[in-house]
C-alpha cells in the first residue's frame, strides 16, 4: 500500500500527458530531438573521458544511479532501439503516481511513527505538549530524523527515481535547515505536505505552501514579522533564491529606474521592493510563533487551564500584526483587501510565479542539476519557456521536465556534473543493493546517520537558505571526499551483527549472477565486470591491471600476499586462508567507488 498516494498524488489532479513515440514517427510542434541525435556521441569535459551507454547516462543524471532492477525494466520496455524505450521510461517517471513502489512503501511501515501525523500533531507531541510539560529530546527531534531515515530509503529503492531526484532539488531551492530551532519537530509536514506534493506540479502551488509553513517561517524568522518592525529575511530570499534570482538584483537603484521588458513587467528588483514584501508578509505567521500563544497556560487564580487554547502550529494569519498599507513590489501597487486578508501576498506571488525572470532563474538551476555546471542557454530558453507559458498548469513542472529530459543536451552530454556525497553514497548502495532497512528503532540506523554527517551532504543539513551547492569545484576539496570514501567503504562491509553477521551488500549473489559459469570468474573478468556495472564502461588498461593483480592475490604466508593467474577460476565463496576470496571482492568492488568515473554524471 502506498501511504501516500491517496493523499499526494490524486489521479485526477494530475493530468496524463501524451506518451512519447520515436521523434522520427511523429511531428513536434516544439524543438525535440530525432533517434538519431539520441544516437549521437556524448559531449565530455575536455574530450578525453569514456563515456557510458545511454541507459547507464540516464539513470546517472535522472537517477540516484543505476540498479540492477531498474536497468531490467527499461530493457523490458516497448521499442526497437535503446533510444525508444529511454523515452518509454522516461515517460513513466514522469507520470509517477502510477508507478508501484511497493518495497519502499513498506520500509517506510518498519519503525517510523511519526510519517502519518498531522501538523498539529507534530506540533503538539514533538514540540509543544498541550500540557506544559517537558518533552525528551529524542522524542523533539524524532520527525526530523525519521525525515533522514526515509530519504535514504527512498532514494536507494524507489521505483520513482525521478520523482525522488526532484524532490532533492526543491529542498534545495526552498532549503531549510533540519537543525533549525524547533524545524525537526515539524520537519515531515515540511518534507510530505510542502515539497513532495508539488515535485512534478506546480511551482506556484509549492511556493504557496513554503510561505505557510512553520518550518520556512521559522526558519526565517517571518513567523514574528509585524508590522512595527518588518523581518525582510524571508522576503529577501524569496526574491533573490526562491523566485527572480540575485543576477536580477539592481540593488538600492529606485524602482523607477528598473529597466521594464515589453509587457511592462520591471526585469529585476531593489532593495525597495525587499522591504516592500516584507511588509506584505506581515502577519503571515502560525500558532505558536509568539509568546502570546502560550498564556493560556497561566489563569486566573481559581480558573482550569483550557487546553483547547494550546497552539496548533498551523498557519495562522494575525491580521494585527499585518501592514494593511498599499504596497508597491517590482513598480506594482499591492492593496490590502480586508474581506480576503491574503490577497496582498497572494497577488505578489503571482506575478514572481509568471514573471519570465522566475521562469530563466528556474530553468537554469533544473539544468544545472541535469545537464552541466554551465548548461547551454538553448535549453535553458525552452525549459524557461515552458515554465513561462504554463506556469498556471498543474503540471507545470512536469512539462518542463520532459522538455529537459529529452533535450540532446541532456540525453548526449556525460561528465560535466560529478556526484555529490549523497549521491555518490546512494549510487553505490544501489550498485550493491544495499538492503539496511533505516529502521529508526535500530541503532545501526543512528550509526548511519552520524557516521554519514562528515561527508558534508548529510540530508537537510545546509544552514544557510540557498541549498546545497550544485557546481562541481565545491565537491573537490580533500575532507568531504575522503569522508565519503571512508563511508561507502564502511557500507561495503558492514554486517548485520544482530543475524549472525548477514551482509547488508548483495554483492555475491549479483556477481553469480552475472558471471553464471564458475569457470568464467577470474580475475580479469570480476574487475570487468563490476568495473563496467559501476561506471559503465570497461576499465582502461592500468586500472584493469591493479584491480585484477590485487584481485588475484593469496596468501602464500601470513601477511604475504601475492598475485597469481588472472585467467583462473576464483570461488567467490570462499573465504578462508589462503585467498579470502569473498572479502577481496567486496574490496575491488568498494575501492571502485573511489574512481574518478565513477563520480562523474
Amino acid at each position: 500500500m502506498n501511504i501516500f498516494a491517496k493523499k499526494y498524488h490524486p489521479r485526477d489532479a494530475i493530468p496524463s500527458a501524451e506518451k512519447s513515440q520515436s521523434p522520427l514517427k511523429k511531428p513536434r510542434t516544439k524543438p525535440k530531438n530525432s533517434a538519431q541525435n539520441l544516437a549521437q556521441t556524448p559531449t565530455v569535459l575536455g574530450g578525453t573521458i569514456d563515456t557510458p551507454n545511454l541507459t547507464h547516462r540516464v539513470l546517472s543524471k535522472m537517477a540516484f544511479g543505476p540498479s540492477r532492477a531498474d536497468i531490467n525494466h527499461i530493457e523490458s520496455l516497448p521499442g526497437n532501439t535503446e533510444t525508444d524505450r529511454i523515452l518509454a521510461y522516461i515517460d513513466e517517471q514522469l507520470d509517477p503516481q502510477n508507478i508501484s513502489d511497493t518495497t519502499t512503501d513498506n520500509m517506510l511501515m518498519q519503525g517510523f511513527e511519526t510519517l502519518n501525523k498531522t501538523q498539529q500533531q507534530f506540533f503538539q507531541e514533538h514540540v509543544h505538549l498541550p500540557n506544559g510539560a517537558e518533552i525528551p529530546w529524542d522524542v523533539h527531534i524524532r520527525p526530523g530524523r525519521e525525515t533522514s531515515y526515509a530519504a535514504f530509503i527512498r532514494a536507494i529503492n524507489s521505483n520513482r527515481q525521478l520523482f525522488e531526484t526532484m524532490t532533492d532539488f526543491w529542498h534545495n531551492h526552498f532549503n531549510v535547515y533540519l537543525e533549525g530551532d524547533n524545524i525537526q519537530p515539524m520537519f515531515v509536514h515540511y518534507d510530505r505536505d510542502v515539497i513532495r506534493p508539488e515535485a512534478l506540479g506546480n511551482f506556484r502551488n509549492m511556493m504557496y505552501q513554503v510561505t505557510r509553513s512553520n518550518c520556512m517561517l521559522s526558519y526565517l524568522g517571518n513567523g514574528v514579522n509585524e508590522q512595527s518592525a518588518p523581518n525582510e529575511n524571508f522576503a529577501r530570499e524569496l526574491l533573490e533564491l526562491h523566485t527572480i534570482g540575485a543576477k536580477n538584483y539592481y540593488g538600492h537603484l529606485p524602482w523607477q529606474d528598473v529597466p521594464t521588458d515589453n509587457q511592462g513587467r520591471r526585469v529585476g528588483y531593489v532593495e525597495e521592493d525587499v522591504v516592500e514584501l516584507a511588509r506584505a508578509l506581515t502577519g503571515w505567521s502560525f500558532s505558536g510563533a509568539s509568546w502570546q500563544d502560550y498564556q493560556y497556560l497561566y489563569p486566573a487564580p481559581g480558573d482550569p487551564v483550557d487546553l483547547s487554547q494550546a497552539p496548533t502550529g498551523t498557519f495562522l494569519f494575525r491580521p494585527d500584526w499585518h501592514d494593511q498599507g498599499v504596497k508597491r513590489v517590482m513598480g506594482t501597487d499591492f492593496l490590502y483587501d480586508s474581506n480576503d486578508p491574503e490577497k496582498d501576498v497572494n497577488d505578489i506571488l503571482d506575478m514572481l510565479a509568471e514573471h519570465p525572470a522566475t521562469a530563466q532563474f528556474l530553468a537554469y538551476k533544473l539544468c544545472r542539476r541535469f545537464i552541466a555546471d554551465e548548461p547551454p542557454q538553448s535549453i535553458v530558453d525552452q525549459v524557461a519557456n515552458t515554465l513561462q507559458q504554463n506556469w498556471q498548469a498543474s503540471d507545470q513542472i512536469k512539462q518542463a521536465m520532459e522538455v529537459l529530459l529529452k533535450s540532446t543536451e541532456f540525453l548526449n552530454t556525460w561528465g560535466e556534473k560529478i556526484k555529490r556525497p549523497f549521491e555518490k553514497t546512494i549510487a553505490a548502495m544501489r550498485q550493491i543493493e544495499y538492503s539496511f532497512a533505516f529502521n529508526p528503532n535500530e541503532e545501526y540506523s543512528s550509526w548511519h546517520y552520524w557516521g554519514f554527517r562528515n561527508s558534508g551532504q548529510p540530508p537537510f543539513g545546509w544552514t544557510s537558505p540557498n541549498g546545497y551547492p550544485d557546481t562541481k569545484s565545491h565537491w573537490l576539496g580533500a575532507s568531504s571526499n575522503m569522508s565519503t570514501w571512508k563511508f561507502i567503504q564502511w557500507i561495503c562491509r558492514f554486517r548485520d551483527g544482530n543475524n549472525n553477521d548477514a551482509s547488508f551488500n548483495n554483492i555475491l549473489a549479483i556477481t553469480a549472477e552475472g558471471i553464471p559459469a564458475e569457470a568464467d570468474r577470474t580475475a580479469n573478468n570480476l574487475v570487468n565486470f563490476w568495473y563496467e556495472r559501476a561506471c559503465g564502461h570497461p576499465p582502461d588498461v592500468n586500472t584493469q591491471d591493479k584491480l585484477a593483480k590485487f584481485m588475484s592475490y593469496m596468501d602464500v604466508a601470513p601477511d604475504v600476499p601475492i598475485p597469481t593467474d588472472r585467467d583462473t577460476a576464483i570461488d567467490i565463496f570462499h573465504n578462508d586462508w589462503p585467498s579470502y576470496n569473498s572479502e577481496r571482492l567486496v574490496s575491488v568492488v568498494s575501492t571502485l567507488f573511489l574512481t574518478a568515473e565513477f563520480s562523474y554524471r
